[in-house]
Protein backbone atom coordinates (compact mmCIF):
# COMPACT_ATOMS: atom_id res chain seq x y z
CA UNK A 1 0.00 0.00 0.00
CA UNK A 2 1.09 3.47 -0.88
CA UNK A 3 2.38 5.94 2.42
CA UNK A 4 2.17 8.75 0.45
CA UNK A 5 -1.00 9.76 3.16
CA UNK A 6 1.10 8.90 6.41
CA UNK A 7 3.87 11.34 5.08
CA UNK A 8 4.32 12.52 8.32
CA UNK A 9 4.59 9.06 9.98
CA UNK A 10 6.90 8.17 7.50
CA UNK A 11 9.07 10.52 7.82
CA UNK A 12 9.37 10.24 11.78
CA UNK A 13 9.85 5.81 10.85
CA UNK A 14 12.43 6.89 8.13
CA UNK A 15 14.49 8.61 10.60
CA UNK A 16 14.12 6.33 13.79
CA UNK A 17 16.58 3.73 14.81
CA UNK A 18 16.00 0.50 14.68
CA UNK A 19 14.10 0.61 11.86
CA UNK A 20 14.80 -2.97 10.56
CA UNK A 21 13.69 -4.82 12.90
CA UNK A 22 10.60 -2.16 14.48
CA UNK A 23 7.56 -0.86 13.02
CA UNK A 24 4.78 1.64 14.19
CA UNK A 25 1.62 0.18 14.61
CA UNK A 26 -1.55 1.24 16.25
CA UNK A 27 -3.37 4.66 17.77
CA UNK A 28 -0.98 6.93 15.77
CA UNK A 29 -2.01 5.61 12.58
CA UNK A 30 -5.23 6.08 13.12
CA UNK A 31 -4.28 9.94 14.92
CA UNK A 32 -3.22 10.88 11.96
CA UNK A 33 -5.85 9.74 9.25
CA UNK A 34 -8.74 11.14 11.13
CA UNK A 35 -6.46 15.13 12.09
CA UNK A 36 -6.38 14.03 15.89
CA UNK A 37 -3.27 14.93 17.69
CA UNK A 38 -0.82 12.42 17.90
CA UNK A 39 -0.11 11.61 21.44
CA UNK A 40 2.56 8.89 21.41
CA UNK A 41 4.20 6.54 18.23
CA UNK A 42 4.01 2.74 19.24
CA UNK A 43 6.92 0.91 18.41
CA UNK A 44 6.60 -3.06 17.73
CA UNK A 45 9.58 -5.10 17.04
CA UNK A 46 10.59 -8.88 16.58
CA UNK A 47 13.52 -8.11 18.60
CA UNK A 48 12.85 -6.37 21.27
CA UNK A 49 16.11 -6.28 22.62
CA UNK A 50 17.77 -4.91 19.93
CA UNK A 51 15.39 -1.90 19.10
CA UNK A 52 15.79 -1.06 23.21
CA UNK A 53 20.04 -0.61 22.75
CA UNK A 54 19.36 1.39 19.35
CA UNK A 55 17.06 3.77 20.57
CA UNK A 56 19.33 3.95 23.72
CA UNK A 57 22.36 4.30 21.38
CA UNK A 58 21.01 6.98 19.63
CA UNK A 59 21.58 10.58 21.59
CA UNK A 60 18.77 12.01 19.67
CA UNK A 61 16.53 10.27 21.70
CA UNK A 62 15.83 10.53 25.76
CA UNK A 63 14.53 7.83 27.57
CA UNK A 64 12.20 9.02 30.27
CA UNK A 65 10.29 6.49 31.50
CA UNK A 66 10.43 2.46 31.56
CA UNK A 67 8.48 -0.33 32.95
CA UNK A 68 8.00 -4.12 32.38
CA UNK A 69 5.73 -3.35 29.60
CA UNK A 70 7.10 -0.01 27.57
CA UNK A 71 10.24 2.51 27.42
CA UNK A 72 9.23 5.94 26.15
CA UNK A 73 11.97 7.73 24.15
CA UNK A 74 11.48 11.33 23.21
CA UNK A 75 12.66 13.20 20.35
CA UNK A 76 11.59 17.16 19.75
CA UNK A 77 8.43 16.62 22.10
CA UNK A 78 7.41 13.45 20.41
CA UNK A 79 6.99 10.23 22.25
CA UNK A 80 8.35 6.63 20.75
CA UNK A 81 6.84 4.24 23.13
CA UNK A 82 8.34 0.81 22.46
CA UNK A 83 6.30 -1.81 23.26
CA UNK A 84 8.38 -4.10 25.46
CA UNK A 85 5.62 -6.97 26.98
CA UNK A 86 4.94 -8.17 23.30
CA UNK A 87 7.25 -8.94 20.19
CA UNK A 88 5.57 -9.92 16.78
CA UNK A 89 6.80 -10.93 13.81
CA UNK A 90 5.94 -7.83 11.36
CA UNK A 91 2.83 -5.17 11.11
CA UNK A 92 0.36 -7.71 10.28
CA UNK A 93 0.52 -9.86 12.93
CA UNK A 94 0.93 -6.86 15.26
CA UNK A 95 -2.27 -5.42 14.06
CA UNK A 96 -3.71 -8.99 13.76
CA UNK A 97 -4.09 -8.96 17.66
CA UNK A 98 -5.25 -5.46 18.02
CA UNK A 99 -8.61 -5.14 19.05
CA UNK A 100 -11.06 -2.74 17.41
CA UNK A 101 -10.31 -2.10 13.40
CA UNK A 102 -9.89 1.72 13.82
CA UNK A 103 -6.16 1.00 15.16
CA UNK A 104 -5.37 -1.85 13.06
CA UNK A 105 -2.39 -0.11 10.91
CA UNK A 106 0.71 -0.27 10.79
CA UNK A 107 4.04 1.26 9.10
CA UNK A 108 7.20 -0.31 8.61
CA UNK A 109 10.08 -1.02 5.79
CA UNK A 110 7.41 -2.96 3.16
CA UNK A 111 4.94 0.06 3.80
CA UNK A 112 1.61 0.38 5.11
CA UNK A 113 -0.66 -2.48 5.90
CA UNK A 114 -3.87 -2.41 7.10
CA UNK A 115 -7.47 -4.23 8.19
CA UNK A 116 -9.59 -4.18 5.15
CA UNK A 117 -11.95 -2.12 7.33
CA UNK A 118 -9.38 0.22 8.72
CA UNK A 119 -10.78 3.60 6.32
CA UNK A 120 -13.94 3.01 6.68
CA UNK A 121 -14.60 3.16 10.52
CA UNK A 122 -12.65 5.43 10.73
CA UNK A 123 -14.56 7.62 8.28
CA UNK A 124 -17.84 6.25 10.04
CA UNK A 125 -16.23 6.57 13.50
CA UNK A 126 -17.52 3.16 14.20
CA UNK A 127 -15.84 0.74 16.47
CA UNK A 128 -15.61 -2.89 15.56
CA UNK A 129 -14.08 -5.85 17.01
CA UNK A 130 -11.40 -7.80 15.75
CA UNK A 131 -9.63 -9.19 18.23
CA UNK A 132 -10.46 -9.95 22.21
CA UNK A 133 -7.54 -11.13 23.55
CA UNK A 134 -8.37 -8.69 27.33
CA UNK A 135 -12.14 -8.01 26.57
CA UNK A 136 -12.14 -5.79 29.85
CA UNK A 137 -9.55 -3.49 28.26
CA UNK A 138 -11.24 -3.35 25.33
CA UNK A 139 -14.27 -2.40 27.07
CA UNK A 140 -12.21 0.31 28.60
CA UNK A 141 -11.10 1.47 25.45
CA UNK A 142 -14.68 1.39 24.02
CA UNK A 143 -15.58 4.03 26.63
CA UNK A 144 -12.22 5.95 25.42
CA UNK A 145 -13.32 5.97 21.45
CA UNK A 146 -16.91 6.89 22.28
CA UNK A 147 -16.01 9.95 24.09
CA UNK A 148 -13.84 10.68 21.26
CA UNK A 149 -17.50 10.84 19.15
CA UNK A 150 -16.91 6.45 18.26
CA UNK A 151 -19.86 4.23 18.00
CA UNK A 152 -19.53 1.10 19.38
CA UNK A 153 -21.78 -1.41 17.05
CA UNK A 154 -24.32 -3.24 18.33
CA UNK A 155 -22.91 -6.70 17.36
CA UNK A 156 -19.35 -5.09 18.41
CA UNK A 157 -21.07 -4.73 22.26
CA UNK A 158 -22.17 -8.51 22.68
CA UNK A 159 -18.94 -9.45 21.57
CA UNK A 160 -17.36 -7.94 23.75
CA UNK A 161 -20.20 -8.52 26.57
CA UNK A 162 -19.79 -12.80 25.70
CA UNK A 163 -16.30 -12.44 25.87
CA UNK A 164 -16.43 -11.16 29.71
CA UNK A 165 -19.18 -13.65 30.37
CA UNK A 166 -16.85 -16.27 29.22
CA UNK A 167 -14.05 -15.38 31.15
CA UNK A 168 -15.66 -15.13 34.74
CA UNK A 169 -13.57 -11.80 37.27
CA UNK A 170 -12.70 -13.09 40.72
CA UNK A 171 -13.51 -9.55 42.30
CA UNK A 172 -12.28 -10.94 45.09
CA UNK A 173 -8.56 -11.25 44.15
CA UNK A 174 -8.27 -9.13 41.15
CA UNK A 175 -4.74 -9.95 40.79
CA UNK A 176 -5.48 -13.91 39.89
CA UNK A 177 -7.25 -12.72 36.99
CA UNK A 178 -5.56 -12.81 33.05
CA UNK A 179 -6.12 -9.06 33.12
CA UNK A 180 -3.12 -7.07 32.84
CA UNK A 181 -1.87 -5.14 29.51
CA UNK A 182 -3.13 -4.72 25.91
CA UNK A 183 -0.42 -5.37 23.03
CA UNK A 184 -0.82 -2.26 22.07
CA UNK A 185 0.81 -0.73 25.50
CA UNK A 186 -2.47 0.50 26.84
CA UNK A 187 -2.54 0.25 30.59
CA UNK A 188 -5.08 -2.24 31.65
CA UNK A 189 -8.02 -3.01 33.95
CA UNK A 190 -6.79 -3.71 37.31
CA UNK A 191 -10.11 -4.39 39.26
CA UNK A 192 -12.57 -1.77 40.67
CA UNK A 193 -11.69 2.35 40.88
Amino acid sequence: MNVQCFGMLKNIYDNMPSKDNAWIAGGALRSFLVADKVKDIDIFSYDVQKTLSDFRSDISFELRNENEFIANFYKNNLCYQVIKKYSFSGPQETIDNFDFTIVCAGLGKDGVVTDPRFYIDNAQKRLVVKSLPKPLSTMKRALKYTSRGYLLCPVSLAKILKAIQERPINWENPSENEIEFYPDGTPSFRGLD
